[in-house]
């Protein structure tokens, strides 16, 4: 059996792929990461500080990673995770295999903000074997930060963890969901501006609800805009949930709502897509590979006119024929492109 070592954050996404990985049987399987994770109590695990001025990182990545000996890294995010464990790498005589999953903002974001950020992600991109991100658009990217130089790229998702049965659209409720983390990337204000626009206009529905899932650093002040708006009864915060609380919301809702200002394929937009949620969207090349405007979903090219999206969208549940011709397309999608398993046999063949 290979011998891999994993590392990458305490996150959803990290211990979906390592569970995945465990189901296999094919590995032996080391962990690295910024916070145990009790789910893999079985497997070896170490903490490491990733932060980007922790000086003693390096040392006790390349003492683990001499005490394993595993054939393959495999590292998730072209950020900090990747900057310690690839400098600790080249200290390696006989080096194993690098493979580098970006997750999004490792690319899209980070090495623009300046030019010492600029230089470590691309240290980190040209000192893997081989990288792997979730779009199209984010692997041209890749390749762009890469040139003159070249790297294989290869475009896998982690897919959706579990692709449910087809859900009945008769028994959804009046809900129109948001899930992602409140953070100024995800642009929360924005849809709880656009809703709270829609009820004081009288254009929605008086039972619609929307869920503001998650949770952030802007918690506090998008309860308070809600306030502020006069929809404190009609926007209802969850705080963060678990995955099986999370699926419920997506059989339940009937829009799912990201606006995010970047962004690689997004797991929550293909479960919401797999449960039956009509996908308003920003405006960003990841999410026009999943959705067409008008055709299975909604594109937002302009956040100011969100609240004329989300009412279209309204207005197309309100169709069932619509509705139920929209889910299907979309269905077929993520079960062609999106689903966990199959995805992840292509990481294992990958690594074979």
């Amino acid at each position: 059996m290979k011998k891999i070592i994993l590392i990458g954050s305490n996150s959803i996404h990290c211990k979906r792929y390592i569970a995945g990985l465990v189901a296999s049987n094919k590995f032996i399987i080391t962990i690295i990461t910024n916070q145990i994770m009790a789910e893999f109590s079985e497997l070896p695990q170490y903490e490491v500080n990733f932060a980007l001025h922790s000086l003693k990182s390096k040392a006790k990545i390349l003492s683990i990673v001499k005490s394993f000996s595993p054939d393959i890294i495999h590292i998730h995010q072209a950020n900090s995770y990747a900057w310690h464990s690839l400098r600790a790498m080249n200290k390696l005589k006989f080096r194993p295999k690098i493979i580098l999953t970006a997750w999004g903002s490792d690319v899209l974001i980070l090495p623009h903000k300046n030019k010492i950020l600029h230089k470590i992600v691309k240290f980190n991109l040209l000192n893997a074997d081989v990288i792997t991100s979730d779009s199209l658009y984010m692997s041209a990217k890749i390749a762009e930060l890469l040139a003159p130089e070249h790297k294989v790229i290869k475009t896998l998702n982690f897919g959706m963890q579990q692709l449910p049965i087809k859900q009945d659209l008769a028994i959804k409720e009046k809900f129109i969901l948001s899930c992602r983390l409140h953070k100024p990337l995800y642009q929360i204000e924005y849809i709880i501006k656009a809703f709270a626009s829609l009820c004081n206009n009288q254009l929605v529905n008086s039972e619609y609800i929307l869920l503001v899932a998650a949770a952030g650093e802007l918690t506090p002040q998008l309860k308070q805009l809600a306030d502020n708006l006069g929809v404190s009864q009609r926007v209802r915060f969850t705080g963060m949930l678990n995955y099986n609380e999370l699926t419920e919301y997506y059989r339940k809702s009937s829009i799912f709502v990201s606006i995010p200002t970047s962004d690689g394929t997004s797991s929550s937009l293909l479960e919401a897509m797999g449960y039956g949620c009509v996908p308003v969207l920003s405006n960003l090349p990841a999410n026009l590979e999943w959705v067409l405007n008008e055709i299975n979903g909604f594109i937002v090219p302009d956040v100011l006119i969100l609240a004329d999206e989300l009412l279209k969208a309204i207005q197309l549940v309100a169709n069932q024929v619509n509705y139920q011709r929209l889910y299907d397309f979309n269905y077929d999608v993520i079960q062609s492109k999106a689903d966990f398993n199959t995805n992840m046999t292509k990481f294992i063949e990958l690594y074979d």
